[in-house]
């Protein structure tokens, strides 16, 4: 079993520890899962009709500083939100828009609110509507690497202005975006230059990976410091190349061999 590391003068559970419910209820992490939105947007509904308010977050409690939002998993689309109180920032844009729009306004959240979007790499369910959200809101910045954009515009019809609201990131090199630092690091898929992304505010360290196919070096590095983790493990190279799937992904990832075989399969 993994040993469990202190940050901060905190105990940190390793990330193959027994799961804790007391970690999350003691914390400062506020998740809002699918399942509880119908009940929360009434109630927040109810506060803004009797107070007169149209879009402003809920109260803040002490252990609420940050909020994650999760819009769509899935080849179906892929898209979340992490902010606090101030702003906050999308993780990915395969979702439909309105859908996004109508989930953040429902919580109390407008789009001003939200400074940019990092993509975790090209593929068109992390992707499709990322241009849409960029020329409707002007005021936004797409993060990711140059690799990761290079792909988007050979693999997909997007606008080259794209690249007018591109703010290139590096793996391992921080960035902020408002009150979060992120740090890109790798992921194994067979995208262009997958990334997964490690975000700290104040004492929260929150990492997320999608389409997580292997724990590497690297992935294990940032989840073991991790007090929150976001898990997308729907991605195995031998089944896709082996599996009966079409052969456009089947050439996809043939294409992607040299990079991915050894390291992937050997995990």
């Amino acid at each position: 079993m993994a040993k469990s590391r202190k940050i901060t003068g905190r105990r940190m559970p390793g990330l193959f520890d027994p799961f804790d419910d007391n970690t999350i209820e003691n914390g400062d992490f506020r998740i809002i899962p699918d399942k509880k939105m119908e009940e929360i947007t009434r109630e927040i509904r109810r506060e803004q009709q009797s107070a007169g308010v149209i879009d402003e977050l809920p109260p803040l409690a002490t252990n609420e500083k940050v909020y994650f939002m999760s819009f769509g998993s899935g080849s179906s689309g892929n898209c979340s939100y992490i902010g606090d109180s101030q702003n906050g920032f999308l993780i990915d844009a395969g979702v439909e828009i309105a859908k996004v729009i109508e989930s953040l306004r429902r919580n109390g959240i407008s789009m001003d609110r939200v400074k940019g979007i990092c993509l975790t790499h090209d593929h068109g369910d992390h992707i499709r509507d990322v241009y849409g959200l960029l020329r409707r809101y002007r005021h936004l910045r797409v993060y990711c690497t140059p690799k990761t954009l290079n792909g988007i515009l050979r693999r997909h019809n997007v606008s080259r202005r794209i690249k007018d609201y591109h703010a290139p990131i590096y793996k391992e090199f921080p960035f902020h975006i408002g009150n979060f630092e992120i740090t890109a690091f790798e992921v194994m898929h067979d995208g262009a230059d997958n990334s997964g992304y490690f975000i700290t505010h104040g004492d929260i360290r929150f990492a997320i990976a999608t389409d997580l196919g292997c724990i590497s070096e690297r992935v294990n590095h940032y989840m073991r410091q991790a007090t929150h983790i976001v898990i997308e493990a729907n991605y195995d190279f031998q089944m896709l190349r082996e599996g009966r799937y079409p052969e456009y992904l089947k050439a996809r990832i043939e294409a992607a061999n040299g990079h991915l075989d050894n390291r992937v399969t050997a995990s």
